[in-house]
């Protein structure tokens, strides 16, 4: 996977580039160098209002 376009400069934002980020890509990798993390599924509703007060916005599908 490159991550640099074709004039060098900057990053791909290919998918399999951007789904990399995912918590569950790269934890299972860096579990020993990470902070203890817990997965909260489904978000209760008053927790994603307190989020969306705070400008962090979970993307609509992404609790699936």
């Amino acid at each position: 996977m490159s991550t640099v376009n074709d004039d060098g400069k900057v990053p791909s934002l290919t998918p399999d580039y951007t789904l990399a980020f995912q918590f569950s890509d790269w934890y299972p990798s860096f579990t020993r160098v990470s902070p203890k993390s817990t997965i909260i599924s489904p978000l209760g509703e008053d927790f994603k209002r307190y989020l969306e007060h705070h400008s962090v916005f979970v993307p609509e599908g992404s609790e699936v």
